[in-house]
């Protein structure tokens, strides 16, 4: 195999596709967005956040000729093999799936391949996908037979913002493909860029695979975050709870926040749910989903105790929010827990400002790079993203700044007692309050 074509310039396709590069395969690189297609060919990685050795190889990569991005799919006419990495997002309301970036990427790539080719789907797809959606489209639009006439097969992604590189070239990945000449075809293209294990599996085993995984994950978020606000209703430290439960090796109680964002955790779940959907529906897991989705609102509830305390006229009151981002480190807002928090705030009738230095000032929400003047005059400061940056704020700095004396850390970012001795009220997830009167 000597070139690929990877559909999907983002999180996922971008280092997959430098990865290939470095391989010393020729790689298109294909995406709708122009600005991106250009700064790509520039040598430019276009996506913000600490990300450690994409930039360096995305310039090495194009430098040599091995990535070359575009807009069109023609121009991969005669690669060997075709890798999807577009965003496959859930409506929640209607309980569907959005497929519309799958199927339009899949009818392209169904009128540019040849015959003989590979076409892998690395998006995170509900279990039954391949089968009922992506081969009838190939099928139709190409006029060739799966497993005759090209090679189909599903290698979900498990790339994480702040790891990429590491992921992709140490995790062990599952192969699923329609039949064993596909699983070869796969076992040699993934060879070039993983030392982890490559697993041959069905198709549908290699869907569930991926759902199950991140829904695991959610579920165990879930009860951290259950155990927080449970340790807040009683009075106890979640945190020194958490130490001694995980003292047992065979427990691993997880970190509780102010809610799970990005793209494929807040998701996932009701893939794997859709996936199922005429048998079994998982009432467990989806009730985790919730329990994720009520944080923001929790600390929304906390922030306004808190300004009740204080007896501060929310007419006239600035909440300060710092973390803008899902993740620590990134520039990534999808499905961030701070936007639902901003909308569980919207009606008070506070201003509300938020921070982050990794992210591109945003005209639709009141939005700072200037940490200096989020957190000037206001009345509480709320901590949504573990941003190294707000773990160096002190007590003193932000006393001399702010109107009253108020903390909502919902990421464990700062010390209590810091705070406290400074004649702060503080609240932390797991850590209770100082103006619970309770």
């Amino acid at each position: 195999m000597k070139a690929v074509a990877v559909v999907g310039m983002g999180y996922v396709g971008i280092p997959v596709a430098a990865c290939f590069a470095k391989s010393g395969l020729n790689v298109f690189g294909i995406d709708i967005d122009k600005n991106k297609v250009q700064k790509i060919n520039q040598g430019i990685y276009p996506i913000d956040g600490e990300e450690p050795g994409i930039e360096e190889l995305i310039k090495e990569v194009v430098s040599n000729n091995k990535l070359v991005a575009t807009t069109e799919y023609s121009d991969a006419e005669n690669v060997e093999a075709w890798i999807v990495c577009v965003q496959t997002p859930f409506n929640v309301d209607d309980f569907k799936p959005n497929q519309r970036a799958l199927r339009g990427a899949i009818t392209s790539i169904a009128k540019s391949m040849k015959k003989g080719c590979l076409v892998v789907v690395e998006s995170t797809i509900p279990p039954g996908t391949i089968d009922e959606v992506v081969k009838p489209i190939l099928e139709e639009e190409s006029g060739m037979v799966a497993g005759i006439e090209f090679s189909l097969g599903h290698c979900p992604e498990r790339v994480k913002p702040g790891l990429l590189l590491h992921n992709l070239t140490t995790y062990g990945r599952a192969l699923g493909g329609i039949d064993s000449k596909t699983h070869d075809l796969m076992f040699a293209l993934y060879s070039n860029i993983t030392s982890g294990e490559l697993s041959p599996v069905n198709i549908k085993t290699a869907e569930v695979v991926k759902t199950f995984e991140n829904t695991y994950r959610d579920a165990e978020i879930a009860i951290a975050n259950d155990f927080a606000k449970y340790c807040d209703a009683v009075g106890v430290d979640f945190f020194k709870v958490r130490d001694l439960v995980n003292v047992v090796e065979s427990r691993n109680l997880h970190l509780p926040g102010g809610g799970v964002g990005g793209h494929c955790i807040p998701k996932d779940t009701w893939l794997l749910a859709y996936g199922s959907r005429e048998k079994y529906i998982p009432e467990y897991l989806i009730k985790a989903r919730h329990i994720n989705d009520s944080m923001p609102s929790y600390v929304a509830e906390l922030t306004l105790e808190g300004l009740s305390y204080l007896n501060v006229n929310l007419n006239n009151a600035k909440i300060a929010i710092l973390g803008l981002s899902y993740l620590e480190e990134s520039d990534d807002t999808r499905n961030s827990p701070t936007i639902s928090l901003i909308e569980s705030l919207k009606n008070t009738g506070a201003e509300i400002v938020v921070h982050d230095h990794y992210v591109q000032e945003d005209n639709t929400i009141n939005h700072s790079n200037d940490l200096d003047e989020t957190v000037l005059n206001s009345d509480v400061v709320i901590v949504m993203v573990s941003h190294r940056l707000y773990s160096g704020i002190t007590a003193d700095f932000l006393k001399e700044k702010m109107n009253n004396l108020l903390i909502i850390d919902a990421r464990n970012v700062f010390q209590i007692d810091e705070f406290v001795s400074k004649g702060f009220e503080f609240c932390g997830i797991g850590r209770g309050s100082t103006f619970d009167k309770n």
